[in-house]
């Protein structure tokens, strides 16, 4: 495991990161706590330090699993966890803020991202609290999360960050075009969700695939009929440099995005102790360069095509 500098903090964190969305138990389906504790646990094991949540998750349950599972090991790990949209008033910031450590059970949270910005406050206001929290020493390094280049030169402009959390995949390539130079310039850290895509990386779907009911990967842009299929074939496309490696078409994927630079650490989702060993096959090793470039070219076959949604998540092109 190769541990990284977060962008100017003392922060050293491990190139994979272990998102724990899924163990709040809502947007992906249900999760068992017992299977959760044990998948973070394994990570632990596997040299992972960083460990990503939010107060979104489950609305809090996911940062109570967390707490739980960390709390022995608290001086040997990182946290981040998210203050969502509808608190970003100064003093819903701090409410916000002491709920998540109460449920972390901790006495400080190590990465505190904003979410994503707001329509409605002005981002002064928010980053205002945030350095204060920060003063305060309840969080050691502030973040922002789903944030335009415009957007974070605001921000900069009133408080420093040492982080951002964008999705950066090889179906999902956006931040490439400015705010990747921009955070290479400004010694800005980036650990990149999704970067299996929810899943279309990892070889496991068929195009005639059917997501039960509760699975939210439905209303996705990338799980769309007219994107699903293409995404599906990249996929395929990985599996020759798999082969060649020894390695699973996740854990190329993976690979691929942490070789870019620029990147401090993939967050990888899982509830499983197998998920998370499964992606620590992407640690220790490193696609070379001709292979690199060879994946590139594959995967701008959909993302030279591909509108730019409103976000990941939400089926909607952003017009102009």
């Amino acid at each position: 495991m190769e541990y990284r500098k977060l962008g100017r903090s003392p922060l050293e964190i491990s190139e994979i990161s272990l998102g724990c969305w899924a163990m709040g138990g809502d947007y992906w389906g249900t999760a068992d706590d017992r299977e959760s504790i044990a998948t973070i646990e394994k990570a632990l094991e596997g040299g992972i330090n960083f460990f990503d949540t939010a107060e979104l998750y489950g609305r809090g349950h996911s940062e109570e699993v967390l707490g739980k599972a960390l709390k022995e090991y608290r001086d040997k790990v990182y946290i981040s966890t998210k203050v969502w949209r509808t608190n970003m008033r100064k003093q819903d910031v701090k409410r916000a803020c002491e709920n998540s450590l109460k449920r972390l059970q901790t006495d400080y949270i190590d990465v505190y991202f904003i979410h994503y910005p707001s329509d409605d406050v002005p981002i002064e206001e928010t980053m205002e609290a945030m350095q204060e929290l920060n003063e305060e020493g309840k969080i050691r390094v502030i973040g922002l999360s789903n944030f335009s280049l415009e957007q974070m030169k605001e921000a900069l402009r009133i408080a420093r960050y040492e982080v951002i959390q964008p999705c950066y995949n090889l179906l999902w390539r956006f931040i490439e075009k400015d705010i990747l130079p921009f955070c290479r310039e400004n010694e800005i850290g980036i650990v990149a969700y999704s970067p299996l895509a929810q899943g279309l990386l990892t070889g496991k779907f068929t195009k005639d695939w059917t997501f039960p009911e509760g699975d939210g990967r439905k209303k996705a842009p990338l799980f769309q009929p007219e994107w699903f299929s293409q995404c599906i074939d990249v996929a395929e496309a990985l599996k020759p440099f798999a082969e060649k490696y020894g390695k699973t078409q996740a854990q190329v994927a993976i690979n691929w995005i942490n070789a870019q630079p620029g990147i401090t650490s993939s967050i990888v989702g899982a509830r499983r102790p197998e998920q998370i060993q499964e992606n620590l096959g992407a640690t220790g090793w490193r696609l070379s360069h001709e292979d690199i470039e060879a994946i590139d070219k594959i995967s701008r076959k959909v993302t030279d095509k591909l509108p730019r949604f409103q976000s990941f998540f939400v089926n909607k092109v952003i017009e102009g």
